[in-house]
């Protein structure tokens, strides 16, 4: 395994042609613990090889001053930073997210150049509040539906609701996605008020299969038995803090995914009152955040 920068390591695989790149990511927020353990514990097994990878494999750890001090982050919201055309050189003045957004973006793109593609990017997080869907994934914007075929694999992890954005943001995921060409997902693998424990164990196993089996990735279940289908949502309408008279009228403390009738005045901004006229259900509701950024989402249930 080499490292190729702090937090970066790269495990070439197997010496066999032709064989598509993985990148797992974790630690863009430093306070997100559960998926930085589960990454730092499969970075163990590959350095100890007891767990041989089956093809190339790109390991991140997002944001290491932020991990250590255990903070979201040090200047700015590293998952907002990831652009199509990343700047070659350091910017004059520039924090240390936007450096560090820099470098990944550098290392991934030097990733693909090792592989004859990135098969697949998974950022994992953790959610600050509880949701009513414990573990859900997101996909960044796209024009076709590269996600369906992941969907069993997702049900396999422990994943119980698939959300597909509508607005493009700078994200990690978005980057890989576009620059890379990788099926990329937004992993959010519990809140930041569960333990680490048992709940992760289908995840660990999932991820040491995920990187270990030879055997294909996107199928059914063995045997041929269809999955369960994921809950799935697109989103509505993205809620931005557009001044300091902004709050919301129903409780932000509720869990993720809560779900709203319609009539619900959900929030007041200077220009007046939103008020839903389909039901709607909330997620990662945040009045907290700066001016200009997103405080939440209104998402409609597909299935």
């Amino acid at each position: 395994m080499e490292t190729w920068c702090e937090g970066v390591y790269f495990e070439p695989g197997p010496n066999k042609p032709n064989l598509a790149g993985i990148i797992l990511s974790c630690g863009i927020h430093g306070d997100e613990t559960g998926p930085i353990h589960l990454l730092q514990r499969l970075h163990n097994e590959l350095q100890l090889a007891a767990l041989a990878p089956s093809r190339p494999l790109l390991l991140i750890f997002g944001n290491p001053d932020a991990i250590r001090h255990q903070q979201r982050y040090v200047d700015s919201n590293l998952n907002r930073l990831f652009t199509r055309t990343p700047s070659p050189q350091p910017v004059a003045g520039e924090s240390r997210e936007a450096a560090r957004a820099r470098q990944l973006m550098q290392v991934c793109q030097r990733f693909q150049q090792q592989v004859p593609q990135v098969d697949l990017h998974l950022d994992l997080h953790s959610t600050i509040k509880r949701s009513c869907i414990e573990r859900f994934a997101l996909t960044p914007v796209h024009s076709g539906h590269y996600s369906d075929r992941w969907l069993g694999q997702l049900w396999q992890a422990g994943f119980g609701g698939l959300v597909h954005q509508t607005r493009r943001a700078n994200t990690f995921s978005q980057f890989s996605l576009d620059v890379l060409g990788a099926d990329s997902f937004t992993l959010e693998c519990g809140s930041l008020q569960q333990s680490d424990e048992p709940h992760d164990q289908r995840l660990w196993h999932w991820l040491v299969n995920l990187v270990g089996s030879e055997v294909a990735w996107h199928t059914k279940e063995p045997g041929g038995r269809q999955q369960p289908a994921l809950r799935q949502f697109t989103v509505a309408e993205e809620i931005i803090r557009a001044s300091d008279q902004f709050r919301f009228l129903v409780d932000e403390g509720l869990p993720n995914f809560s779900q709203h009738p319609p009539g619900t005045a959900i929030y007041q901004e200077a220009r007046g009152t939103f008020t839903i006229d389909e039901e709607r259900f909330s997620l990662f509701l945040n009045s907290r955040v700066e001016t200009g950024q997103r405080a939440g989402l209104l998402l409609k249930h597909l299935q």
